[in-house]
């Protein structure tokens, strides 16, 4: 393959590639997508999109077009322990999120962004980036994806957890420390209540559910610490074990078990000279809380409008793209500090027993805390004196 040019080449087909691919060949501008996979394809994921990211999607142009794929209401949760505390949170009425599969959605998002104006190309795996002048000037593509480089002014790495844009940039600021491996897969004969997703918490980890169709259910099972090293191998037995163990043993898996993990990559900036990083490539720490597809589509409207901004001023430089690091941080650093703190009560079933019994009495609470996981609640609202002391008193 000869050497190529474009303006922007985004590394990444999911959600946050295409929404920023889609965002940007709509305001005039040149963008080339390349994805490893060949769509559609699954992703391993909870599939769930919050209130929020269902108002990000209608932002985009593209909910009519996720509306009219097959997908399963989102109303709210049911919390369960394993000490046998449970509360129910729920969204408020006219929120709805939606439960949907990723080989519908990531498909849909990246056609939506092919018919704003972008090149899309499957298939392509880039394994560096290219630099020139000591600033990123394009990708390099593997000798199987044709070999080649594609030269741009503005790299995207949107290429998630394990991103080559961020190892090759140096970005990454240390190793994971949340030692945890998630498991997914679907099922059939879930008959939980209609719109409510459950998620199961015990000293092992936990298991989410929510009906993603009519007939199946996307399953996620989270094994932490010592339990991750006993996933060994055999993640489908594991899975499988792990569905009747959590209460579930009328579900039967229909499809092939997905691994991911460990999980907390965190980067030290999401920008750099000539590149920019959105969705999980942009850092993530846990997907208890369900953000992680509203985090992609709000960060990639806000790199959107920073890299519109820098590639008609003729700014490409880390300076001239700080305005997105500076939004981003505003925008998820609340909830971000949540996340932590919901991993410090799912790492210890007692208190987390304790919290769960407090909000089984006091349900708007527990609505305020389902609510600000949806991202339809500020996230810092949970810190503040009256949330902690009708908490705790």
């Amino acid at each position: 393959m000869q050497d190529e040019a474009c303006e922007v080449v985004v590394v990444g087909g999911g959600p946050a590639g295409s929404a920023l691919a889609a965002r940007l060949a709509e305001a005039g501008h040149d963008v080339l997508v390349l994805d490893r996979a060949r769509f559609p394809r699954r992703k391993p994921c909870a599939e769930c999109v919050n209130p929020a990211g269902v108002r990000a999607l209608r932002a985009l142009g593209a909910w009519e077009a996720v509306r009219a794929a097959e997908h399963a209401p989102l109303a709210g949760w049911r919390i369960g322990t394993g000490t046998g505390h449970a509360f129910d949170g729920g969204f408020p009425d006219g929120a709805r999120g939606i439960a949907i599969s990723r080989l519908l959605l990531d498909d849909v998002l990246l056609e939506h962004a092919r018919a704003r104006g972008a090149g899309v190309r499957t298939g392509a795996r880039v394994v560096d980036v290219v630099r020139q002048g000591g600033r990123v000037a394009g990708v390099r593509l593997a000798d199987e994806a044709g070999g080649g480089t594609i030269r741009a002014r503005l790299v995207v790495g949107a290429d998630g957890l394990r991103s080559v844009v961020v190892r090759r940039l140096g970005l990454l600021r240390r190793p994971p420390r949340l030692r945890k491996v998630g498991l997914t897969a679907h099922v059939e004969g879930f008959h939980g209540e209609p719109g409510r997703g459950e998620v199961r918490v015990s000293a092992r980890g936990c298991l989410g559910i929510a009906a993603v169709s009519a007939e199946t259910a996307n399953v996620t099972v989270m094994a932490a610490g010592e339990e991750a090293r006993a996933v060994g191998g055999d993640a489908g037995g594991y899975f499988d074990r792990a569905l009747a163990e959590y209460g579930f043993p009328e579900v039967a898996r229909v499809d092939e078990v997905l691994s991911t993990g460990p999980f907390d990559w965190p980067v030290r900036r999401a920008v750099a000279d000539g590149a920019l990083l959105v969705g999980d490539a942009a850092g993530y720490y846990d997907p208890f809380t369900g953000q992680g597809i509203y985090r992609a589509l709000h960060g990639a409207e806000l790199a959107a409008r920073a890299a519109h901004a820098a590639l008609l001023a003729g700014d490409l430089s880390r300076r001239g793209l700080e305005p997105y690091e500076r939004a981003r941080r505003r925008a998820f650093a609340p909830g971000e500090r949540l996340q932590r703190v919901i991993e410090a009560f799912v790492a210890r079933p007692a208190l987390l027993g304790a919290v769960a019994d407090r909000f089984a009495r006091r349900p708007q609470l527990a609505d305020a805390m389902v609510q600000a996981t949806g991202d339809i609640r500020p996230a810092g609202s949970l810190f503040r004196p009256a949330f902690i002391a009708a908490l705790l008193f």
